[in-house]
């Protein structure tokens, strides 16, 4: 049976067919998505498209909500499991989230040569980094904050290099197997982090992703440290020799460690809106939760009860264990932005020489790319049950 005809019938019966190209249908029978079709219907990730009968990247996160619930995406939707039956449709509501102009975007990019992302991303450090001197010279802060050509700068780089250690190897056991396995939302993060580099770091080499991240770490340092902690310090000392001339005590590094707690703050902040659950998708997920069960019992013969029932409860579940995985996962990734900012703008005030922490920068997203591409070309290793 066509599964465009299963489409039409039921949602719960999608087909989760993956075809490797746009000229090879799938497991369905179906061909991908057409050129045309691309600028309505979204493509997939990991290198592989999705057919016309299965759209949408967010269903890697629709993988890991139901791990709780007999690790249902094993088994097929149709196979009479209802949390299958459950997560495919949670699928099909969310594929129609948005008007697919990002997963294009994303497609495109992906599909460009190595030496076209490696100029995008000169072009946009270049942009970035100009915008930090602006700031720099607009608050008169040191845009290159305190690092030079001499042996200051080499030891300070060296020191970076050390101070970040400890928190390599906490990133590495992050990405670990058993790691996954204790805390399950650590695959929706790394799942998360891979889907977003997925068009930039594919068929990249190992040259190549360390060019990426000379682009990614300098423009991003320079804007975080000298730009705005730099800037706010500024601020916040002329407050503070104003609050002294009144009589009020302020610690000499009150307004450089205020400057770093708000920094901190507002990265953690846009890395949380960044993965956030939408309006529309939380409006799309608490209606269908809502009437979850006249919408079963519809799709039911009306002498199932006990199935309707069964199968509504199966959505819920999986819904709800959706939103928390996402929620879960949005505070991981504002508290480990908010971590690193704040060692990274230490590491700064510490040494006094933007070396440290750019070494140390360096060093931390290197890691994590590599552990990214890792990702991209084997996948995620499922944790042993």
């Amino acid at each position: 049976m066509p599964c465009s005809y299963m489409h039409a019938q039921s949602p719960t019966m999608a087909c989760e067919g993956l075809a490797p190209s746009t000229a090879t249908p799938c497991s369905c029978g179906q061909t991908p998505f057409s050129p045309a079709e691309l600028r309505r219907q979204t493509v997939s990730s990991f290198k592989q498209r999705r057919c016309r009968c299965a759209t949408g990247s967010r269903v890697l996160t629709l993988q890991r909500a139901t791990r709780g619930h007999k690790n249902a995406y094993s088994v097929s939707a149709q196979g009479g499991d209802p949390f299958a039956a459950a997560g495919s449709r949670l699928q099909n509501l969310l594929s129609g989230v948005g008007d697919g102009e990002e997963e294009v975007l994303e497609a495109f990019l992906s599909e460009q040569a190595p030496e076209f992302k490696i100029g995008l991303s000169l072009l946009t450090a270049g942009v970035i980094t100009s915008g930090a001197l602006a700031l720099c010279w607009l608050t008169g802060s040191d845009p290159w904050g305190g690092a030079s050509l001499s042996t200051h700068s080499l030891t300070a780089a060296t020191l970076g290099c050390a101070a970040c250690v400890p928190l390599l190897m906490l990133r590495a056991s992050m990405w670990s197997r058993e790691a996954r396995k204790r805390f399950p939302v650590l695959e929706e993060v790394q799942r998360w982090q891979a889907e977003v580099h997925i068009p930039v770091l594919n068929n990249m080499t190992p040259v190549q992703m360390a060019v990426l991240v000379c682009c990614e770490v300098l423009p991003t340092t320079v804007m975080t440290l000298p730009a705005a902690q730099g800037g706010l310090t500024a601020s916040f000392q002329l407050y503070a020799r104003h609050m002294r001339d009144w009589g009020v005590a302020v610690p000499s590094m009150g307004p450089a460690l205020a400057a770093l707690a708000i920094t901190a703050l507002l990265a953690a902040s846009a890395r949380l809106l960044e993965h956030a659950v939408s309006q529309q998708e939380y409006e799309i997920v608490a209606s269908a939760m809502e009437n979850a069960d006249r919408y079963y019992k519809v799709m039911t013969n009306s002498t199932a009860s006990r199935d309707s029932d069964s199968a509504a409860q199966a959505f819920k579940a999986v819904a709800s264990q959706w939103l928390q995985q996402r929620q879960q996962a949005c505070l991981v990734l504002a508290v480990l932005t908010a971590g690193e900012v704040s060692f990274l703008g230490l590491l700064w005030r510490v040494t006094d020489d933007m070396a440290a922490p750019l070494a140390a920068a360096m060093m931390l997203t290197a890691v994590e790319y590599a552990f990214i591409k890792k990702v991209i070309d084997v996948g995620i290793k499922k944790p042993d049950c």
